[in-house]
């Protein structure tokens, strides 16, 4: 489980008990592995973005004790051209191909952005089905993009119905939806923080329709489940944060608002604000399970 990527890993000073895969000092969008704990959690990147914007999440857990994954999904981390080949189900497929290689932790908690939360949504509706893999203990998701806002809900809902089937043609992503800016980067293809440049058209139907799907089985959702969302989001609507806590199944749900931030939430103004309120979640849960447990 520890070699899922088969490179040589390298401790990091200031991280005690967390480790990062070697590559990742190279390309920020590598996956990455922290932490050693007995309990574990899943980042999921949003789509066209890169493990990067998850790392300081994954920093925070690992420091909390937790052993912490963030794959890089496919058709990621290289070119707009790579992920057209790839389809909404190939990134389902390999999230759960991901979680099942922390199977033998004690408790399992998921986390994703944007997309990544799509995808954390259908992971936890169809995990309580599936004989023999252990449930969720908790969910976070972070800018879930259930309602689209701005460009985005062009791209999605009007050029995402165009009949182009898998026809190579990309639009510019322009900027990040991010209050604080990132890096210059040399590469066309990439961002500074492993993030695509560009977008192929065919996934404005597949955003589409995985956003639709993830909204449609979150009353499949039990586990309990934290909303974050950014009040300057112009990619996922703040309203649908609002709309999918009232659609999910879960008995505890809790909603986040941080007016000072945009859709990546993890680096931008109240990042270490959400990603304590994540850790502080997760530790909540994870007593209230421990104290059921020992009354049980």
């Amino acid at each position: 489980m520890r070699r899922m990527w088969g490179c040589a890993r390298k401790r990091i000073a200031g991280l005690r008990g967390c480790v990062l895969p070697r590559r990742m000092l190279e390309s920020p969008s590598a996956a990455f592995e922290f932490g050693e704990g007995p309990d574990a959690c899943l980042l999921l990147h949003g789509f066209s973005g890169a493990p990067s914007e998850m790392r300081p999440l994954g920093e925070r857990l690992a420091q909390a004790g937790m052993h912490v994954v963030a794959p890089l999904l496919p058709g990621h981390g290289t070119s707009a051209t790579e992920l057209l080949n790839v389809s909404r189900a190939d990134l389902l497929d390999a999230a759960l191909a991901a979680l099942s290689q922390l199977r033998g932790a004690r408790r399992i908690y998921l986390a994703g952005l944007s997309a990544g939360a799509l995808l954390s949504i259908e992971i936890a509706a169809q995990t309580r089905q599936r004989q023999g893999d252990r449930a969720l203990t908790a969910l976070a998701l972070l800018a879930p993009a259930v309602r689209f806002a701005g460009t985005t809900w062009i791209f999605a809902e009007a050029l995402g119905r165009l009949p182009v089937g898998r026809a190579p043609i990309f639009l510019n992503k322009g900027q990040r939806d991010i209050v604080a800016p990132p890096a210059e980067s040399a590469n066309p293809e990439l961002r500074a923080d492993g993030s695509l440049t560009r977008a192929p058209l065919a996934w404005g139907r597949e955003l589409r329709l995985l956003s639709n799907e993830a909204f449609s089985h979150a009353r499949r959702v039990r586990v309990p489940t934290l909303i974050v969302q950014g009040g300057r989001d112009r990619t996922a609507a703040p309203r649908g944060a609002r709309l999918l806590a009232d659609r999910l199944g879960a008995r505890h749900i809790e909603l986040r608002m941080f007016p000072e931030s945009a859709h990546v939430l993890p680096v931008d103004r109240d990042g270490p604000a959400v990603c304590e309120a994540v850790a502080d979640f997760f530790a909540r849960i994870t007593n209230r399970t421990s104290t059921d447990a020992s009354h049980g």
